[in-house]
Formats: C-alpha cells, structure tokens, sequence
C-alpha cells in the first residue's frame, strides 16, 4: 500500500467514525415543544466545526478516490 491508499483508508475510517457519531436531530439547543421553533435553530459553534470538517473529509475522500483510480 502506497501513501495515498493509507490516508484514503484513514479517511473514510474518520468519515464513518464521524458519521456515525454525529446526531442531526440533537442539533437543537434547547428543547422545545414547537416545531416551528425548531426549523429556525442554527447549530452551536462545535457543530458548525463538525459539519465543515466532515464537508472537507468528503471532498479529500472524492479527490483521493479519483488519483487512486488514476493511478492503479
């Protein structure tokens, strides 16, 4: 396995992990009971940390996929 394949693999092992740990219905800050109120609640500072970083790990997983299909 060349480099590249290791940090694919490493990534999309990162992207699941993140996947499956991030809940988009827990986005809400406060609970409420109207659902109105909840449409229009934006995600804390984390979150929107958690969203661009695994925004950036899909498109790092699409290039890589692409130059690894290249290369083999």
């Amino acid at each position: 396995m060349n480099f590249f394949e290791i940090f694919w693999v490493v990534n999309a092992l990162i992207l699941i992990i993140i996947v499956l740990l991030i809940d988009p219905k827990s986005s809400m800050s406060g609970a409420s009971s109207n659902p109105m109120v909840s449409i229009f609640s934006s995600p804390s500072a984390g979150q929107n940390f958690i969203y661009r970083a695994s925004a950036l790990l899909i498109v790092l997983f699409y290039g890589l996929t692409i130059l690894l299909s290249y290369n083999n």
